[in-house]
């Protein structure tokens, strides 16, 4: 990793997953509903922002407007055109057996770039514009993206060379259905090609609050299970939220239900946290 992670002295962490467009709403709902409970997630000591868990983490850290994350795709009709075909070539080379996991996300990145599928400039927009939020905030705040190069994990920090807008879009950068993102010299894909929470990078916290939207859909890495002894408490999709998300991932109807959906856990998260989160 290129960018320096500070120490990990810290006593509250919250981990954000990734999730596509659908993960972004319901965790969204998620942090509105809790904060209506009295909790405020921005308070956590450290935010590790994972693909649309980065997304979140921008808009909590940065305190923007939780309410403009639920109004994707853009209105402007730029919406990406998907194409599962290609996601599921990049899956089929990140399960390639014999290889070690930094050599198949190189693969898969390289593989990746070769497609072509959209203009970087472009995505990087398209982010900035669904966070609302331009410039890192004073936060403790990690987005995660994985080099392609070498195929190991980038943590972005505030003191980094990516600016917010360009980290957003590195760690959104599904492979195969959006461009690798150019930094200084280097692509950039996804952060959930790593691990779905990258939990890792706070390991050490006293307590760790861990939201995921695709729980039921990809397992941990090895790495999530190296946590220092962190007390972890989960917050992932019930069976009516798993309903709801289907299998697009993207699909604009199941926004709004996505986001009502987290809201609704909310209310059920919420006492499980009182006792354990910090208060202003």
């Amino acid at each position: 990793m290129s960018d320096a992670v500070p120490p990990n002295a810290i006593q509250h962490a919250l981990i954000l997953g990734g999730g596509g467009a659908l993960g972004i709403c319901w965790m969204t709902g998620l942090a509105v509903g809790l904060r209506e409970a009295g909790i405020d997630l921005s308070l956590a000591d450290r935010v590790v922002g994972t693909s649309a868990g980065a997304v979140v983490g921008s808009v909590i850290t940065g305190h923007g407007d939780l309410q403009q994350l639920v109004a994707m795709p853009a209105p402007d009709g730029d919406a990406p055109q998907i194409d599962p075909a290609g996601f599921g070539e990049i899956m089929g080379i990140l399960a390639t057996p014999g290889i070690s996991g930094n050599e198949a996300r190189r693969r898969a990145g390289a593989r990746a770039l070769e497609m072509g599928v959209g203009d970087p400039d472009a995505h990087i927009a398209r982010i900035a514009g669904v966070a609302g939020v331009s410039e890192w905030s004073e936060a403790d705040f990690i987005v995660t993206a994985v080099d392609i190069t070498t195929g190991e994990l980038q943590a972005w920090t505030r003191d980094g060379v990516a600016t917010l807008p360009q980290a957003l879009a590195s760690s959104t950068s599904v492979p195969g259905v959006f461009p690798p993102i150019p930094i200084d010299g280097r692509y950039y894909i996804d952060g959930g090609m790593r691990s779905p929470i990258n939990a890792d990078l706070a390991a050490g916290a006293d307590f760790m609050l861990i939201i995921e939207p695709l729980a039921h859909m990809f397992p941990h890495a090895p790495s999530d299970s190296e946590l220092g002894g962190a007390t972890t408490l989960s917050i992932v999709p019930d069976a009516e939220t798993i309903a709801v998300f289907g299998v697009d991932l993207f699909n604009p109807a199941a926004l709004h239900p996505s986001y009502e959906a987290g809201y609704r856990q909310a209310a059920d998260a919420a006492p499980r946290l009182k006792a354990v989160w910090p208060t202003r």
